[in-house]
């Protein structure tokens, strides 16, 4: 059994509609530096779109990984 949240609720990789691992999302945020490696070339690295890097590299999307 996944992880769930505090309703129950499967989070993370174990969600039926996530399209990463959990692992996936560690390395894009291990990736994230600021100013220095952003988040297009982190988008561009992991073949996903801009938007989504943002939301995972600022927590506001997979927070529970």
């Amino acid at each position: 059994m996944g992880k769930r949240n505090h309703t129950g609720h499967r989070v993370g990789e174990w969600h039926g509609r996530a399209k990463m691992s959990s692992a996936q999302v560690a390395s894009m945020r291990a990736d994230y530096i600021p100013h220095v490696f952003g988040l297009t070339k982190v988008a561009k690295k992991h073949n996903c779109p801009r938007s989504t890097a943002r939301d995972i590299c600022t927590y506001a999307t997979r927070s529970a990984d």
